[in-house]
């Protein structure tokens, strides 16, 4: 047969038909709207129309070319005549191929019929070469996809475990050719992170194993616990997203790998951070400048701790709100000043605690700014500095107590060499303090010390601690001068005696008048004493021989005024006792002792005296016995102006209400009129004047013994009378 063809249709058909005048009847209405194709072999056309007769020996091609054409729709239309087409239609229905008669046209043939037939076919064969096309360019977008991408693509069979298909970036991640790893084992490329690194654990096939059974079992799955070696040995961290899907020749797993071991570093590097930010001392807060008034969007604890504002309560609001009534403006104005000029800046100002406490506030702001230059946030470090700006302020008072500080103060390294002296210093030696540094003290060396006395004194002090003693040093005039030397060692950060301090007061006048006061009292306790006892004796003599009434009353007025200057002499005694003797510092004299021998040496002395003693608890003041003269004088003052016939006398003691329970307050109280003003105005004064003095050392003696044992007294006016008040430290009995 020859090929013959008619019509101007575009679709192609071939007739595969055994009679000649069939083929021609179909010829001539096929060939009106079709491209008729008449040939002994199978030509690609759009669709073959056969009889039963030539399909029966077509079958094999025709089911050859269906196949060979999948996925595209190659039809077969069956021209159908009454004998046998029943039979080899079911054949073909069969048969688990696709079927090779894809419609039946029976005979008698109907135009129509065959015509709708045949479109149906035609359209479902466009249609089919509509989706193969978009398969195809789907299959190499994929292809293009897969050999492109920057992940590693393994492609895994799950039943022999190998790996069938991969990518070259998976032949780069792992340093191996694409054809090498082509049957290899995903195990000797992967394997756990519990891993050593002398190589696989036993556990590390079972674990991709699983994860491989998993996946087939889900149908996908993701996980970030794998190391990928390449074949120099480097471990990389990968992270493996997965999909099981079936191919033409069974399940496969698609193994989608990407290197993550940068970004592992750096999330590691980043929660390093985090947690060292969270746990860092200071506080950290960060605000947005984006948004208005730059609130906080982040503070970590530190800045809680400080602040005493937990996140939920800073964040969102301008940290100004730490600012009170003690915040300067001036660090403030330096704060907002640098933020609008996105400046770092470093200033010192009192904040506020939640609570409401102040405390100093070291900040620290400094501008972020992204890869285009831009500020999109501000960093701010808060330190608490509060301990640190009191110990400024403690070694500023302490340098202006110093640096006015009547007594001499210097201070030296181990070897003695001067390193500070404050001005008392310069005034007291006469070298200027540029001549006393870096200078051994030795030049104020007098020479009346031995070597031994400064080698002890450096002994004591090196050895921790503290030196007093009264030497002479020479002023830079050359004349001598005394001094009361302390000198402490001080200590450094880990407790090494790194240098020491001396204070020296002057005290060359405080000599002089402790010699003058020896001599005066050497004069009125000898001299003047041995002389009042002369003239008392001789007194005495001559009274017992003169019988003369007028000369009996000079002779007697003799004798008082003997017996007076020698009582005064007695006191005068006293006085110099008492500043010889140093303050009590732990001494607990009980007030009920003392209130007892006040109340025996009163009656001895005013017979015809009531004495009435009150003490409120147990009692006990910061002194000794030296006070008891102090108010057997005080009584006796009082009671020289009692001119009543039974005097009476109060002694009371209670702790002073107005001061506190560490106080005692003890008032003596008679019923006369009490010690007149102008014998108190000179103690309330502190000095007497020639119109203005107090008749004798009584109060005096009261007044120095109270205040030389840190009290004070007082008058009070009671009635018609006065009461004495003494206020005296207390402690306690067992002190």
């Amino acid at each position: 047969m020859g090929r013959q063809t008619s019509g101007t249709d575009s679709h192609r058909l071939q007739l595969l038909v055994d009679s000649d005048g069939d083929r021609e009847a179909l010829q001539s209405i096929l060939g009106q709207r079709y491209e008729v194709v008449i040939s002994d072999e199978l030509e690609s056309v759009d669709c073959y129309l056969a009889d039963e007769q030539l399909l029966a020996q077509c079958r094999g091609r025709l089911r050859r070319l269906k196949a060979e054409a999948h996925p595209t729709f190659q039809p077969v239309l069956l021209l159908q005549t009454s004998r046998g087409g029943r039979q080899l239609e079911a054949a073909a229905d069969d048969s688990r191929d696709p079927p090779l008669v894809d419609e039946v046209v029976r005979a008698p043939i109907d135009r129509t019929t065959l015509y709708r037939r045949l479109e149906n076919l035609l359209v479902r064969r466009r249609q089919s070469v509509e989706l193969a096309h978009q398969y195809e360019t789907v299959q190499k977008r994929f292809e293009r996809l897969f050999e492109a991408t920057n992940d590693a693509i393994f492609v895994i069979d799950p039943t022999d475990n190998r790996i069938t298909e991969c990518n070259p970036a998976a032949a780069e991640l792992v340093g191996r050719s694409r054809t090498a790893l082509l049957g290899t084992a995903p195990e000797e490329l992967l394997s756990s992170e519990t891993e050593t690194a002398a190589g696989e654990t036993p556990e590390t096939a079972e674990t991709v194993g699983a994860f491989i059974e998993s996946v087939v079992s889900a149908g996908d799955g993701w996980t970030d616990e794998f190391i990928c070696r390449n074949h120099d040995g480097e471990r990389r961290q990968v992270e493996i997203s997965a999909t099981a899907f079936e191919a033409a020749d069974g399940n496969s797993v698609l193994f989608s790998i990407r290197d993550v071991t940068e970004r592992k570093q750096y999330e590691a590097e980043l929660e390093l951070k985090t947690q060292a930010i969270e746990g860092a001392p200071i506080g950290i807060s960060i605000t947005d400048p984006t948004q208005p008034d730059n609130p906080l969007i982040y503070v970590n604890e530190g800045f809680e701790t400080i602040t005493g504002y937990d996140a939920e309560t800073a964040v969102g609001r301008n940290c100004r709100f730490l600012q009170g009534p003690a915040t300067r403006q001036e660090p403030v104005e330096r704060i907002r000043s640098a933020i609008d000029n996105a400046e770092s800046v470093v200033v010192e100002l009192r904040n506020y605690r939640n609570d409401g406490t102040e405390f100093w506030n070291q900040v620290t702001i400094a501008p972020v700014e992204n890869s285009d230059g831009e500020v999109v946030n501000y960093v701010g470090f808060q330190e608490d500095i509060t301990e640190r700006k009191e110990r400024e302020r403690d070694l500023q008072l302490f340098r202006k107590a110093v640096e006015n500080s009547a007594n001499a103060v210097i201070i030296a390294d181990r070897n003695g060499d001067i390193e500070y002296a404050n001005p008392a210093f310069e005034a007291q030696t006469g070298y200027s303090r540029r001549e006393i540094l870096e200078t051994n003290p030795n030049i104020l060396d007098s020479g009346e010390q031995p070597d031994a006395f400064y080698e002890e004194l450096w002994e004591t002090v090196l050895d921790g601690e503290t030196w007093e003693a009264e030497l002479v040093n020479r002023r830079q005039s050359g004349e001598l001068y005394q001094v009361d030397q302390q000198v402490s060692p001080i200590r450094n950060s880990v407790g090494e005696i790194s240098h020491v301090v001396a204070i020296e007061r002057d005290v060359t006048d405080r000599r002089l008048r402790q010699q003058q006061l020896a001599v005066l009292n050497r004069i009125l306790r000898h001299n003047l004493r041995n002389g009042l006892n002369v003239i008392e004796g001789n007194a005495s003599l001559l009274a017992e021989r003169v019988a003369d009434e007028d000369a009996q009353r000079l002779l007697s007025a003799i004798q008082t005024r003997t017996a007076d200057l020698t009582e005064l002499s007695d006191k005068a005694a006293t006085v110099r006792g008492l500043f010889d003797e140093t303050e009590p510092e732990t001494d607990a004299y009980p007030v009920e002792q003392l209130f007892a021998t006040i109340e025996a040496k009163l009656t001895e002395l005013f017979p015809d005296l009531t004495v009435t003693t009150e003490v409120a608890d147990s009692l006990a003041l910061r002194a000794n016995s030296r006070l008891t003269p102090a108010f057997i004088e005080l009584a006796s003052y009082t009671l020289e102006y009692n001119e009543t016939s039974s005097p009476e006398l109060r002694l009371q003691a209670t702790p002073d209400s107005e001061r506190g329970d560490e106080w005692i307050e003890i008032g003596v109280t008679d019923n006369g009129s009490g010690i007149p003003d102008h014998e108190w105005e000179p103690i309330v004064s502190g000095e007497e004047t020639p119109l203005e003095h107090s008749t004798g050392l009584g109060l005096w003696l009261v007044h120095w013994t109270v205040s030389l044992l840190g009290g004070e007294v007082t008058i009070e006016p009671v009635a018609e009378s006065t009461r004495v008040v003494v206020t005296l430290p207390r402690v306690a009995l067992d002190a």
